[in-house]
């Protein structure tokens, strides 16, 4: 019996981001995990850093989607 490996998504998070955004971030996060097909299974880490970034290890186009969710949320005033 084969055993699925969990991808590793990486959302970074720029420090310069106030601390509300990331956490409406997180709470995307939190919705994709439990509610899209794409993300669903997949491990997700949000952390801080010196950019905003998404890093997907497996699936380049689905790491480009989360960028623009990602990237949607922090310009949302």
């Amino acid at each position: 019996m084969a055993t699925k490996l969990l991808v590793s998504i990486i959302i970074t998070i720029a420090r310069a981001v106030q601390d509300d955004q990331f956490g409406e971030v997180q709470a995307l996060t939190r919705q994709l995990y439990l509610h899209d097909g794409n993300f669903q299974g997949r491990a997700m880490t949000v952390e801080r850093g010196a950019a905003t970034v998404v890093t997907d290890s497996q699936d380049i186009l689905r790491g480009a989607l989360l960028q623009l969710m990602v990237e949607s949320v922090l310009a949302a005033e």
